[in-house]
């Protein structure tokens, strides 16, 4: 969802998880110092700085919550620095070498890199979707009138999450266009992967759809909402409904390496995320937190959709994103990942 944008500015629009948003180029670091919140536990050690990257979003909420509110260092961490990048893969290749930490990425880059390079563990799980948080919108009078219309269309596609090596001609680029995909299944048939996807930002996608060179898009909040609002854009399909109801989009990673080496740290930091994720879940948390982090206006925040913030990590729930991947061949059949060792479970 997920999930880099250089929005243009509109009356009422401000960027999610918009590159224009984080202040300067992807990689400005907001140095963080949590401990300024709390002091670490009763008995525990404080563990080293950790650095976390991250796309601020609806998403990823729970993480500046728990900078806000103090929980990092309530757990133990004495100092939390997030790193905003503008990409999924941006946030892999960066824990890859060692310039972050802990990434909040995508689950569909997360799987994938896995397949290819098996080095992964998910610590916490971060961002599950709901009805309403991703959907495939057209414009007032569009000839696109159901999901049966849009077989052979173009339609764009959130740019932050694509995978390499796949085109939008044909195959799912990212989870978002899969998930898309996988419910158009069920109008079109085989016919489903004769839409085109094409890589844009989300604002992009907003002003082309507005102006009429697109007949369809497929966006989040808030850009849902921005959307109907400005010009009474229309819902065709909600991409996470039916067989990709509640599927999880977002997750924080690690390095094994990095994970055997920083025991203390992991533990202190699945306890703060836990401890975030159920804070979150309350009434108008996300909402109060977005305007900072995204810089996206009070009046969206309110208004966007938000999906759940699950608690604990489901192994059931992850291998349906590595099916839905591998029916795309968006991962080979030989090189399917396994996900039970990936997660780290709290405690261990």
């Amino acid at each position: 969802m997920r999930r880099a944008h250089s929005p243009v500015q509109q009356p009422g629009v401000r960027g999610f998880r918009a590159q224009g948003l984080l202040v300067a180029a992807a990689g400005l670091t907001v140095l963080l110092a949590a401990g300024c919140g709390g002091a670490p536990s009763a008995g525990g050690n404080v563990s080293a700085t950790i650095t976390i990257a991250a796309i601020p979003g609806v998403d990823t909420a729970p993480l500046y919550l728990a900078q806000r509110d103090g929980t990092f260092a309530a757990e133990g961490l004495a100092h939390v620095v997030i790193k905003s990048y503008s990409s999924a893969g941006a946030e892999l290749t960066a824990i890859a070498n060692g310039k972050a930490d802990i990434a909040a990425s995508d689950y569909g880059d997360i799987f994938y890199a896995q397949s290819r390079d098996p080095d992964l563990r998910i610590l916490s799980d971060g961002y599950d979707a709901a009805a309403g948080v991703l959907e495939v919108l057209t414009w007032p009078g569009s000839p696109i009138a159901s999901p049966a219309d849009l077989a052979g269309e173009t339609i764009g596609v959130p740019d932050e999450q694509l995978l390499p090596g796949l085109t939008g001609s044909g195959h799912p680029v990212s989870l978002d266009a899969a998930a898309a995909t996988e419910v158009l299944t069920n109008y079109l048939g085989n016919d489903a992967e004769s839409v085109v996807w094409s890589p844009m930002s989300e604002q992009q996608e907003i002003t082309e759809l507005a102006q009429h060179r697109l007949q369809a898009a497929l966006v989040s909040e808030p850009y849902i909402y921005e959307a109907e609002s400005q010009f009474g854009a229309t819902v065709v399909l909600d991409a996470c409904s039916g067989s990709t109801a509640d599927l999880p989009l977002t997750g924080y990673v690690a390095t094994s390496a990095w994970v055997k080496d920083n025991a203390p740290a992991v533990a202190d930091f699945q306890a703060a995320m836990a401890r975030a994720q159920t804070q979150a879940a309350m009434v108008g948390q996300v909402q109060a937190i977005l305007p900072k982090t995204t810089g996206m206006s009070t009046e969206d925040a309110d208004l966007s959709t938000v999906g759940s913030y699950p608690t604990s990590t489901s192994a059931i729930n992850l291998e349906r994103v590595v099916r839905l991947m591998s029916n795309f061949d968006m991962i080979s059949s030989a090189q399917i990942p396994s996900v039970p060792p990936m997660i780290v479970k709290r405690g261990s």
